[in-house]
């Protein structure tokens, strides 16, 4: 009797052990299993992706000349201007020519001249009138202080005046023209940046070889 009731006694020890065991063995089995992280939701693209824009283009400026030979000085046309007595010169330059726009108040010729020594003396002229709607220019160069001044053709010289044009108006002669700055011939003087010794004039009647009925001096600044 007593070894039955010891035998009954020991099934519940040994239900509670083995109740223990599974359960240290369920958790060492969990806390072994790795843990995967949590998943990462990619960045969703905009429903109307910006295009790939082109690298702005190197832009270079420069002073343009907006020179029209046709006798008539418009607005904007040249860089500078001044005016002598009567006597309106207009300029512009750039690294090879000259543009020149004259004019005064009257019918006869008008004349500006370049690098004048005492007087005319070596100075590179040039003269143009207008009649009856025709222009009349000319290359010129005066080798005496005060005297006549033929084309630089008459003295072996050559004509560099490359475009032209005059017309009478309102009662003002106006002559436009243009030059390099350096010719070449010995005739011309040559024109640089900076400040440039002028002579100026114009006459009464259109003929060139005509005395002038006014004239001065100045100067002119090429950029």
């Amino acid at each position: 009797m007593y070894k039955s009731m010891k035998n009954t006694g020991s099934i519940p020890v040994i239900l509670l052990l083995c109740i223990l065991i599974i359960s240290l063995l369920s958790a060492c089995q969990s806390s072994s299993q790795t843990q995967t992280p949590p998943a990462v939701t990619p960045p969703t693209p905009p429903a109307n992706p910006p295009e790939a824009q082109p690298p702005a283009p190197v832009v270079t400026t420069g002073t343009a000349i907006k020179w029209v030979a046709d006798g008539v000085i418009s607005a904007d046309e040249y860089q500078q201007t001044r005016t002598f007595n009567g006597f309106t010169i207009n300029w512009s330059n750039d690294n090879n020519y000259i543009y020149i726009g004259m004019q005064a108040k009257t019918a006869g010729w008008v004349a500006v001249g370049f690098g004048a020594e005492t007087f005319m003396k070596n100075a590179d002229i040039i003269e143009g009138s207008v009649k009856d709607g025709n222009l009349t220019i000319a290359d010129m160069f005066c080798a005496v202080e005060i005297g006549p001044h033929p084309p630089d053709t008459q003295s072996g010289g050559t004509d560099d005046i490359l475009a032209s044009a005059g017309k009478f108006d309102n009662g003002y002669t106006v002559i436009e023209f243009k030059r390099k700055l350096d010719t070449g011939d010995k005739f011309d003087k040559p024109l640089s940046k900076g400040i440039n010794k002028i002579i100026w004039a114009y006459a009464n009647e259109p003929l060139l070889t005509l005395k002038h009925s006014s004239r001065g001096s100045g100067e002119i600044e090429l950029r």
